[in-house]
């Protein structure tokens, strides 16, 4: 086959899982003494899940109050040489992404979860039913440029997972959630 042929097929393959990826909703728990400092209640995550079952994490939204955080595809080199591998104390087989500080309380989570720093980065763990979360999250360095520091590690049990309104997407600033049996 054809280099072309092959580029033809990945993108077929890479638009049918993306057809069917799932949007799904979990909320968690905080256990760890950063995870209760700068969540209060928690965390719910709003993910895409893929073809192969595990999570793309789209924002991570306060469980106790309205705030949002959208989330971008975080880049290892901006974190500094070598990334997360480089960094001591942090897990580096992660998904790491980046909060948008100009979307929705983007630049209230950057103060809280790292003060001093104008950009945040989350890493996650796997994003799975009935399974723990550990994100961390890391912000630049205002004493050393080019690097980025560990700000928390946030750990959380799993709580549950929401229903979804019926064809539209979640929007948290609005309380759909008082009868979870017809929701919208």
């Amino acid at each position: 086959m054809s280099r072309a042929t092959w580029g033809g097929v990945a993108l077929a393959l890479l638009a049918a899982g993306a057809a069917r990826a799932e949007l799904r909703m979990f909320s968690y728990d905080p256990i760890s003494p950063d995870a209760k400092r700068l969540t209060g209640a928690g965390v719910t995550i709003l993910f895409n899940k893929g073809l192969m079952g595990t999570g793309r994490p789209l924002k991570v939204l306060a469980t106790g109050v309205p705030a949002e955080a959208r989330l971008t595809s975080g880049r290892q080199k901006d974190l500094g040489p070598g990334g997360l591998a480089a960094m001591d104390g942090v897990d580096d087989k992660v998904a790491l992404f980046e909060v948008d500080a100009k979307a929705a309380q983007g630049k209230v989570y950057v103060r809280a979860f790292c003060p001093g720093s104008t950009r945040l980065w989350l890493s996650f763990s796997t994003i799975a039913i009935r399974r723990d979360l550990r994100i961390q999250a890391f912000g630049d360095d205002p004493k050393k440029a080019g690097a980025a520091r560990l700000c928390g590690t946030l750990d959380f049990t799993y709580r549950g997972e929401w229903r979804l309104p019926d064809n539209r997407r979640p929007d948290p600033m609005e309380d759909w959630t008082d009868n979870m049996n017809q929701p919208g």
